[in-house]
């Protein structure tokens, strides 16, 4: 186990669980939640985004941010059935009445009628606003991200860690596919036994999508963006929802990276991303090289590389990457190897514009420690390095194989013979220090 930055000392049946249980405080009931939209004053700066109506046919019988209400409340109770049935009743009416009376005033409030909108009214209204869904999700972003500053989420003047970054400074986010809204595949079917051709309904952005566990779903697939405090279940600020469109090139990763960059973007501090396996190491270059630290699980195609043979003075020490780190190769006299982690000292971020990050390697051996740094988070291209030298040519994508966090808190491998990995490296007669100091004359150690 490695005793570095990235290290836990503690075995992982030790370590005390850092999740706190959902208790019954975070729990919020429908009317809570319904009155939360109704006073939630950013309903109403979207509804004033929305174009006024027109001169011209009948006046409307309910405003803008009642159908904006009526949208958030779906939300909450799940269908448009059931939200207007809701609705339709005066006293859950009340609730939407009271939020326009402290937002817009008494007047606002008395314009409104005696109950909600129907499911048809509804229904009309929706194509209006898919007509001006854009505009509305642009300020959205804005309004939800000014949301996020004002609990305290993103603070640009706080004492930042890279090696340790708190909740609150880094995006949340994942791809989820959605449940379809019709069942239906196709837009026709026919029955075999009558001959009767049936039309459906089709969600076009629904398809047949397979998810991270190997289940295959029918639905459209969004990634959304969210961010939170550590105090409470409840300070989570939805940030951005975005539509992975089927065959998108780069599909979901690259649907993410430019939602992460967009906010970084607008949020000076924001540190990074919380991720999973979708995204590899192009995807995290693009991050590093705006400045973001990606924390994010390595992917399990990853095999192990060998990296390059360190020799500082009369020393030889096998460097390898594995499981998102550098780990060093240590030999033995009964001809098998051990894959050691190399202690990190310090995860290093250099650049103005764009952004170079390092792990600081401290590489004990029987002569001494050796101070060695590795980039990780960039991809050095044909012609930026020495003829040959460069990771395009070597073949060595450092972006995919070393993580600027790795997730590794275990051993990398039992021990291995020689063969099983034999090292590209120069043959020398000079033997191999091994981290740690153990001599390659010496016996294994025991596994005790």
């Amino acid at each position: 186990m490695p005793e570095d930055i990235f290290g836990d000392a503690l075995p992982p049946a030790q370590r005390e669980p850092r999740k706190r249980a959902f208790s019954d405080k975070d729990r919020r009931t429908l009317h809570e939640r319904l009155v939360d939209c109704a006073h939630n004053p950013d309903l109403y700066e979207l509804a004033e985004a929305l174009p006024p109506p027109g001169r011209v046919g009948r006046p409307r019988r309910y405003p803008d941010f009642a159908f904006l209400f009526f949208l958030a409340a779906r939300s909450v109770l799940a269908s448009a059935r059931r939200t207007a049935a809701h609705l339709e009743d005066p006293e859950v009416w009340t609730i939407l009445r009271a939020g326009v009376r402290t937002q817009l005033g008494r007047t606002a409030a008395a314009l409104l009628p005696e109950t909600g909108p129907t499911r048809s009214q509804w229904l009309h209204a929706q194509q209006r606003l898919r007509e001006h869904s854009h505009d509305l999700w642009e300020m959205y972003r804005s309004l939800a991200l000014a949301q996020a500053l004002e609990q305290g989420i993103f603070p640009e003047d706080e004492t930042r860690s890279w090696s340790s970054p708190q909740r609150h400074q880094l995006i949340a986010a994942d791809g989820t596919v959605l449940k379809s809204p019709t069942l239906a595949r196709a837009s026709q079917s026919v029955d075999m036994t009558t001959g009767e051709i049936r039309y459906h309904r089709v969600d076009p952005a629904s398809v047949a999508q397979t998810e991270g566990g190997g289940t295959e779903v029918y639905g459209p697939k969004y990634v959304f963006f969210s961010a939170r405090k550590d105090e409470h279940y409840l300070s989570r600020v939805f940030l951005d929802s975005r539509y992975v469109p089927h065959l998108h090139p780069g599909g979901e990763a690259a649907v993410a990276v430019r939602g992460v960059i967009d906010i970084m973007s607008a949020a000076p501090g924001c540190m990074g991303v919380l991720y999973d396996g979708a995204i590899r190491g192009v995807h995290r270059d693009a991050i590093a090289r705006f400045g973001g630290l990606i924390i994010n699980k390595q992917h399990k195609g990853n095999e192990l590389q060998f990296y390059e043979s360190l020799r500082p003075g009369r020393c030889i020490h096998e460097l390898w990457a594995a499981s998102g780190r550098i780990v060093e190769k240590v030999h033995y006299a009964d001809g098998t190897a051990e894959l050691v982690p190399v202690p990190i000292k310090r995860l290093e971020r250099r650049g103005l514009r764009t952004f170079r990050w390092y792990h600081v390697l401290t590489i004990p051996c029987r002569r001494g420690v050796h101070e060695h740094r590795v980039a990780v988070g960039t991809t050095s291209r044909k012609g930026e390095r020495p003829p040959g030298e460069s990771d395009e040519e070597r073949g060595f994508h450092r972006a995919e194989h070393l993580q600027q966090i790795p997730e590794f808190t275990r051993p990398i491998s039992s021990f291995i013979p020689i063969e099983a990995t034999r090292s590209p490296a120069t043959h020398s007669s000079t033997p191999p220090c091994g981290t740690g100091g153990s001599s390659p004359t010496e016996s294994k150690p025991s596994s005790s």
